[in-house]
């Protein structure tokens, strides 16, 4: 991973639950997307936001949505840390998206505070 957990100890299954409760309190307050987005993992499982409600909700359910977005743990969690820019993310390979791009573009101004994965070493 870039940086963020060198040790990991946590289950994909965890760190997929962690991306999954950061993003419903990150979303709590802001503005529905009017859509669905999922971010499909390459490791297996899936985070889904239904955007057509506010607040949106989140779950881990993987379920079909407007905009797909496929990446590795990895990277998605590199990039909910700041530490990875989406477009180059994008531009590298890093990650595709099927369905309806603005729906993940949307997403972005949402999101303000980075994310902390669980088992990760405090940075100073």
């Amino acid at each position: 991973m870039i940086g963020v957990m060198k040790n990991q100890t946590v289950s994909n299954a965890a760190l997929i639950e962690a991306i999954a409760v950061y993003l419903r309190e990150e979303l709590a307050d802001g503005e529905n997307i009017g859509a669905t987005l999922k971010f499909s993992y390459l490791e297996g499982g899936a985070v889904l936001i239904d955007g057509k409600v506010k607040p949106c909700t989140v779950s881990t359910d993987d379920l079909a949505a407007d905009c797909t977005v496929t990446l590795s743990l990895d990277t998605h969690v590199a990039m909910l840390c700041f530490l990875l820019d989406r477009a180059v993310a994008f531009r590298q390979g890093q990650m595709t998206i099927a369905g309806d791009i603005a729906v993940a573009l949307r997403l972005a101004p949402l999101v303000s505070k980075p994310f902390h994965p669980p088992g990760e070493e405090t940075r100073p």
